[in-house]
């Protein structure tokens, strides 16, 4: 399957009218997400026919994966001249760029001034064409992709393969894998500038379970930190965290990706993957049983609501708890075919109405300090 003139050149269009209202509207009128959401649609399908998306912006007209749109209309011809005024005459989008990385180049072109060569991105290089024959040229000069760290390189994948191999009930050797990936993300998180931010974003994965795991890890090395807990305990709360979503290798993938409400049987079987978990890990030596029980608790609430339902009032273990919270904040950040992705504020407001119910206090404050908001307390 190719990509058509025409799909290419609503990708053009649609970059345009997404750069005009992040110029008009405020960030979090519906009209600016819906047209993010829409290109960022269009140049993941490109990108991936394609294997990238290349642009170029010339005096008269711009050129497409070598497809040249000459004559171009009022629209177009403000988007040429906008991208040009930036010193910017090609660039090139890798296919595994994101939705946050999309949304963060539209609001740089669109806001008035700003240093190109300051910026630095994961999945976009734009700069000078130079000895320019075709429709191809050289891209040099302006922003080259951030260095790229070697701190978490192949985790996805293998990640992926540990939790395949554990649900076919294998050997200890995969979860010291497990292990490995805890010991390097503690290792990220000690670097000196390395934010949770960039950590968490270091990787990216087509099985968004897998994404999904590393982040929540990520965040709740990261609050184990916060709150003093020592390095062998740091560990096993990691490793925890990183297969705490185990179970859903066992429900269907059509309900995993299904791209629209699951239907209230869909959700009833959705809510057996802790419990699938548990009994996952419960097989295996993963050196203590912490796995097993964040596994199976990783839904359930500070005040005992939630999945799966049991007939014990003692609170949930602390690692659970940890781990609720970060599985909440990645679930509602994280953008999926699905569901859009939830601006920061609008996530810790609706995590703040759930301080002391849905969310044990304590570790809610100290869970805002590390995402680099203070205060979950609001008599603080």
């Amino acid at each position: 399957m190719t990509t058509t003139r025409d799909e290419l050149f609503q990708v053009l269009a649609d970059l345009a009218l997404a750069i005009q209202g992040a110029s008009t509207y405020p960030e979090s009128h519906p009209k600016v997400q819906t047209l993010l959401l829409r290109l960022f649609e269009r140049i993941q399908a490109a990108s991936q026919q394609l294997g990238g998306l290349n642009v170029g912006f010339f005096a008269d007209h711009i050129v497409v994966d070598e497809q040249p749109f000459i004559g171009l209309n009022a629209t177009l011809s403000r988007l040429n001249r906008l991208v040009q005024e930036k010193g910017i005459e090609k660039v090139l989008i890798r296919q595994e760029i994101t939705f946050g990385e999309l949304k963060r180049f539209v609001y740089f072109l669109a806001e008035t001034g700003g240093n190109p060569s300051a910026q630095r991105w994961e999945a976009i290089i734009y700069g000078k064409i130079e000895n320019v024959s075709g429709a191809r040229g050289h891209a040099t000069g302006l922003a080259a992709p951030a260095p790229q760290s070697d701190i978490l390189a192949g985790a996805t994948d293998v990640l992926k393969d540990v939790l395949l191999a554990l649900t076919a009930g294998s050997s200890r050797g995969r979860v010291d894998e497990g292990r490995d990936i805890v010991g390097s993300i503690m290792s990220g998180l000690r670097e000196e500038g390395l934010l949770i931010d960039r950590l968490m974003r270091l990787q990216s994965h087509d099985d968004y379970t897998v994404t999904h795991s590393l982040n929540v890890c990520v965040l709740v090395v990261a609050l184990a930190v916060r709150i003093g807990l020592p390095e062998n305990r740091i560990r096993e709360i990691g490793l925890a965290a990183l297969l705490h979503d185990i179970g859903k290798e066992m429900v269907k993938t059509g309900i995993l990706n299904k791209p629209g409400k699951l239907d209230n049987a869909e959700f009833e079987h959705i809510k057996t993957h802790p419990v699938a978990g548990a009994r996952i890990l419960r097989k295996l030596d993963c050196g203590s049983d912490l796995p097993m029980i964040v596994a199976f608790e990783h839904h359930v609430k500070h005040d005992r609501s939630g999945y799966p339902k049991t007939r014990s009032v003692a609170p949930a273990h602390t690692a659970s708890l940890m781990t609720q919270l970060a599985d909440v904040y990645d679930a509602l950040r994280s953008y999926r075919p699905y569901q859009k992705s939830v601006e920061i504020e609008r996530t810790l407001s609706i995590m703040r109405q759930g301080r002391g119910t849905e969310f044990e206090p304590v570790l809610f404050d100290a869970f805002m300090d590390v995402v680099g908001l203070p205060g979950g307390n609001p008599e603080s």
